[in-house]
């Protein structure tokens, strides 16, 4: 049951990337919560509107909706609250900046930097 329910989360996730920009209501809509969770998010930080509509419609990102999912799933699997959400997002963002970043420098080094021998 499990895998089914991930294969389900993954197709759900495939089919919102295919947009570009999307409204509450369809960010709701598609990953089966409601405004209220949604409002909760956007106030602990953990999503942030990009800009409005025409009519006002607050308009989020697919970043948004990558972090959205990331921080459900930490909610939801790992029964940690929203403001711990919101700081594990912002660190496990911090840690994929330092190792593009040390990536990048290993590159231009032309070195290895995350072979066995060199973390000993």
């Amino acid at each position: 049951m499990p895998n089914e329910t991930q294969a389900n989360i993954d197709e759900v996730i495939a089919e919102l990337f295919q947009q570009e920009w999307y409204r509450q209501e369809e960010l709701c809509s598609q990953l089966g919560i409601g405004p209220d969770i949604l409002t909760v998010c956007v106030r602990w930080e953990i999503i942030q509107p990009s800009h409005q509509s025409q009519e006002g419609e607050n308009l989020f990102t697919t970043e948004a909706l990558d972090r959205l999912c990331r921080g459900l799933r930490l909610h939801r699997d790992l029964g940690i609250n929203w403001a711990g959400v919101a700081i594990a997002l912002d660190l496990l963002d911090r840690i994929t900046e330092l190792e593009h970043t040390l990536r990048h420098a290993c590159e231009y080094k032309q070195t290895d930097c995350f072979s066995h021998d060199r973390l000993q």
